[in-house]
């Protein structure tokens, strides 16, 4: 005959052991951060079993026996709220200071949408904080916390950018077919600016609509410059050219050129590459 073999000695985790809410009137204790705290001492119980709680309070604590009903669940608020406190105390600023951080995202965007000078954010900030102190001076200090520098915006507005660019490269990947529109001027420092916008449709007819990219095109603004740049842009959002349905021009020489105008290049590259 067999002999039975030793039997296995249960752990703690494996018994399922859950605190229960009627301990915290019972013997003054509750569950925070995963452990059993007692509400009088602050100490905790390593195992959530209600014999160890009643031992420690019973052995412990028998003068609080004297509370009862309403008495003894407002003893046992009080002592709560002691517990609490300290711990709001290092949360709330936390909160606080992320609060701080998504308004000076919000104020940045904002900033960028409008095309405004990044020192607005310094301006920005000082009309706040007139506004904090005459309307709500007890909260004033919270606003102080929202950094609008210029460097800080400048930051801002540059995480914001890799994020969008972030997205559009994962919309660009699920689109169908797709078309772009060339439209080539001159800045305030007569640098050549070509704008290329993207229209897609993905596979659940979807439609997208973005600002691809804006290049600048130092010296000459010929065909095949356009066409390079083009290309260059397209292969860091991987578009494949191949869903490329058709593009669209400020119809200006440099894109409608018979002999060296952006098609004109175009076509001469494909007939190149069909060979």
């Amino acid at each position: 005959m067999d002999k039975p073999g030793p039997s296995k000695k249960r752990k703690v985790k494996d018994e399922n052991r859950q605190f229960q809410e009627i301990w915290t009137v019972k013997y003054f204790f509750v569950w925070s951060h995963n452990k059993v705290v007692y509400l009088i001492c602050k100490s905790s119980v390593a195992i959530a079993k209600e014999y160890n709680i009643k031992r420690h309070y019973e052995t412990q604590y028998p003068t609080f026996t004297k509370f009862t009903g309403e008495l003894r669940k407002q003893k046992m608020l009080s002592l709560k709220r002691e517990l609490i406190g300290p711990q709001a105390m290092f949360t709330k600023p936390i909160q606080d200071s992320e609060t701080a951080t998504e308004v000076s995202y919000e104020i940045s965007r904002m900033i960028a949408k409008r095309s405004r000078s990044f020192n607005d954010g310094d301006f920005a900030k000082e009309c706040i904080e007139i506004a904090a102190k005459k309307m709500c001076p007890e909260a004033a200090k919270k606003f102080e916390k929202i950094q609008l520098n210029r460097m800080t915006i400048q930051r801002r507005i540059m995480s914001l950018s890799g994020n969008s660019a972030e997205q559009l490269n994962e919309k660009t990947k699920i689109i169908e077919f797709f078309s772009l529109a060339l439209d080539e001027s001159t800045d305030i420092s007569s640098t050549a600016q070509l704008l290329i916008f993207i229209r897609g449709v993905t596979q659940d007819f979807e439609v997208l609509e973005e600002l691809l990219g804006m290049c600048s095109l130092k010296g000459q603004t010929r065909g095949v410059d356009i066409l390079n740049v083009l290309l260059d842009e397209c292969s860091k959002t991987d578009l494949d050219l191949s869903k490329l349905s058709g593009v669209a021009t400020d119809g200006a020489p440099s894109m409608i050129g018979v002999n060296s105008g952006y098609f004109a290049e175009k076509a001469s590259a494909r007939k190149k590459h069909k060979r």
